[in-house]
């Protein structure tokens, strides 16, 4: 554990706040905790090449749903939306950073998160990995005698209700910034949404479930990184209702795994760690 340091709200160029660094990391605010001030970049994720019509296609087979967008859309809608990213006053930078596309549409409405992820989330994902990865290995551990289904609720500061209400009337077209709350506490990924507006044109959440899992889905090979150690991304907008539990997935060399565990170091104070990484989502608005 780092020394955790209180510093400015956001930082300052020419009279123009901004809400993110050089490096498409969220700029801290007094108060939040981080493992640094500024990240060494130990951890670390390489941007993917981005094969449109295979994440598509990955998708739509291994979670089993038919999105109705062709490649060329699938595209200009990804390229539309980080282009709102870099026009809009303070987020600029956000693009600077790593970020996944992909598409989504949920097919059964309102169903409960827990299941949502341990049936039919989890082992798309599986599916599509273990396609790339055939000699690794994916698996799901759930520490103690954790459960997910009819465990895990929406954090009500994650604007991830809106998400969901948006991907159960259309196909919704995302990008996955996995680093934007890289070495922040769980609790801080979740109360920078309180400081960070809404863009014009589009619409940002803390990443969760769906998201991270279907751009996984999409670009399976994210995680996996034979020369630098990856980070670790929460699924942060979901709070499990054993509240010291988080959602997780982690690389171990060439395998992914899936994990409900503690995110506790003493009874009272929770995990600030280096590894850990928060996402944001940014999404077409209606």
């Amino acid at each position: 554990m780092g020394l955790v340091r209180l510093v400015p709200l956001v930082i300052k160029f020419g009279g123009q706040v901004q809400y993110f660094d050089d490096n498409g990391r969220r700029v801290s605010s007094a108060g939040m905790r981080t493992f640094s001030v500024t990240p060494n970049n130990y951890y670390r994720l390489e941007q993917p090449s981005l094969d449109y019509a295979s994440i598509l296609d990955r998708i739509s087979r291994h979670l089993d749903i038919e999105l109705g967008i062709s490649t060329s859309d699938f595209e200009g809608r990804v390229n539309a939306l980080v282009s709102n990213v870099k026009s809009s006053s303070g987020f600029e930078s956000l693009t600077e950073g790593v970020f996944v596309p992909f598409a989504f549409r949920r097919v059964r409405k309102r169903i409960d998160l827990g299941a949502e992820l341990k049936d039919y989330l989890l082992p798309g994902l599986q599916n599509s990995f273990l396609e790339r990865f055939p000699d690794a290995h994916f698996k799901a551990v759930l520490q103690g005698d954790s459960e997910l289904e009819n465990n895990v609720d929406i954090d009500p500061r994650s604007r991830y209700d809106n998400f969901i209400d948006a991907i159960e009337t259309r196909t919704v077209v995302g990008v996955y910034f996995p680093q934007a709350l890289q070495e922040f506490d769980v609790e801080s990924q979740r109360n920078q949404m309180q400081s960070l507006p809404e863009l014009v044109g589009a619409s940002i959440c803390l990443s969760g479930g769906i998201d991270i899992c279907t751009a996984l889905t999409g670009i399976p090979e994210l995680l996996i990184n034979t020369d630098d150690y990856t980070p670790i991304p929460i699924m942060a907008s979901y709070v499990h209702r054993d509240e010291r539990l988080v959602l997780l997935l982690k690389a171990y060399g060439p395998h992914l795994e899936f994990w409900c565990m503690t995110q506790m170091l003493t009874k009272d104070v929770t995990q600030v760690s280096e590894q850990w990484t928060g996402g944001l989502t940014l999404y077409e608005a209606d």
